[in-house]
């Protein structure tokens, strides 16, 4: 299994200096085996992504409205495609959005009003195949305050089979647990001390919609990310280099209507894979600069069927 490369631990730092020492700094510090058990630290040599964002991602509001804490969560449903075993399949994407207390002793939420501030964006699909139906749950846990990842969960659950990840913030250490029940696959856990968990793909549709309004198109940044777990098999469990750019502005039209988007084009180095994300403008509630289409690897695509506030796990 490959490494995973993660940064060593920095002092503190706040608004998109925070932000960025957590996702450029990813290209460097600790590297694990996960299934041997064994670390060490980066290689001799190995080159640290030192660069610094113009801009705080928190400026355009979007993260700070009051609207997160009306006790409901944001319910965005897209008409979705992905390939499965060579064929595109239809189905809907709901990604799940909300504020809430969570405990660091257990990486849970919390049960009452105490404990650290965060998002929680949850992606929840349900994919139709010939014989069965596939179910994939991803979510990333992120710190309000600088939006600093704290958790990040995956789950699939199918006819032939069920399997689980997860990678966590313990204290000053990382923490990664698997079970995938795909060949080669099955169990493996590591506490990784002193590393911290860096960004990853699966926390763009909500992190990058915070970017300000004013950058100019042509605008392009360096980032270190850990690649999308959405997937029942292993993962190699390392960090990717991407080049994010700003694209131009364009009305998009999708089922849940016409919306004024930026386009934001994210490429890994090595493949030349794009994704490509169409943001709304609007940064006031209820739309606060929602994800309004996605075009991405493996013939994926998301376009936005509803927008609403719900809270979705009252019964009755």
């Amino acid at each position: 299994m490959n490494a995973l490369r993660l940064p060593r631990p920095r002092p503190a730092l706040c608004g998109a200096a925070a932000w960025l020492a957590l996702v450029l700094g990813a290209l460097s510090g600790c590297a694990v085996d996960p299934k041997s058990g064994s670390s060490a630290t980066r290689p001799p040599g190995f080159e640290q992504a030192t660069l610094a964002l113009p801009f705080d991602v928190r400026d355009s509001g979007v993260f700070d409205d009051p609207i997160w804490y009306d006790g409901r969560a944001e319910v965005a449903r897209y008409a979705a495609v992905r390939s499965i075993y060579g064929v595109d399949r239809d189905y809907t994407a709901t990604l799940y959005t909300n504020a809430q207390r969570m405990d660091p002793a257990t990486s849970t939420k919390s049960s009452g009003a105490k404990g650290m501030e965060a998002f929680k964006h949850h992606r929840s699909e349900r994919i139709p195949t010939e014989n069965y139906d596939y179910d994939f749950s991803t979510a990333v846990f992120l710190e309000r305050d600088g939006l600093r990842p704290f958790k990040q969960t995956f789950a699939s659950q199918e006819d032939c089979g069920a399997s689980f990840k997860q990678l966590w913030r313990d204290g000053r250490d990382l923490r990664w647990f698997e079970s995938t029940y795909f060949p080669g696959g099955g169990v493996g856990e590591q506490r990784l001390p002193g590393c911290d968990l860096p960004f990853s793909v699966d926390a763009l549709p909500f992190v990058l919609r915070g970017l300000p309004a004013d950058l100019a198109p042509g605008t392009r940044f360096d980032l270190g990310l850990i690649d999308t777990w959405r997937d029942a098999r292993t993962d190699p469990l390392e960090v990717h280099s991407f080049a994010l750019e700003v694209g131009s502005t364009t009305r998009v039209e999708v089922p849940a209507g016409s919306f004024e988007c930026r386009e934001l084009i994210v490429t890994e180095r090595n493949s030349g894979a794009q994704r490509r994300y169409h943001f709304a403008i609007d940064a006031s509630p209820p739309v606060l600069g929602v994800l309004v289409s996605y075009d991405g690897p493996n013939s994926e695509s998301l376009r936005l069927a509803s927008l609403e506030r719900d809270a979705y796990w009252e019964r009755g």
